[in-house]
């Protein structure tokens, strides 16, 4: 699958590494409204790597079969604290 990175998810300065380790070893995820319409896009809550206690949000819209859009990166602000666990 293909991931589209837009130029929102970049606004915090978080490599794009740690926020697909972020979403591969997520300790919360939750539905959310998508910007794109049409696709359906997803909160996911972790680390940035597996040497750190700190948290970041990534939210991913997706249009099945193979479309993703990582639009949002940046560290876990109080809206989605409650999914690091």
């Amino acid at each position: 699958m293909p991931i589209n990175w837009t130029s929102s998810s970049d606004k915090h300065g978080i490599p794009h590494e740690d926020a697909l380790y972020a979403i591969s070893n997520a300790t919360g995820t939750q539905p959310t409204r998508s910007t794109i319409p049409g696709w359906t896009a997803t909160v996911y809550v972790g680390h940035p790597h597996a040497q750190t206690d700190r948290y970041i949000e990534v939210i991913v819209a997706t249009r099945p079969p193979r479309d993703m859009t990582i639009f949002h990166v940046m560290p876990l602000s109080d809206l989605y604290r409650h999914l690091a666990s």
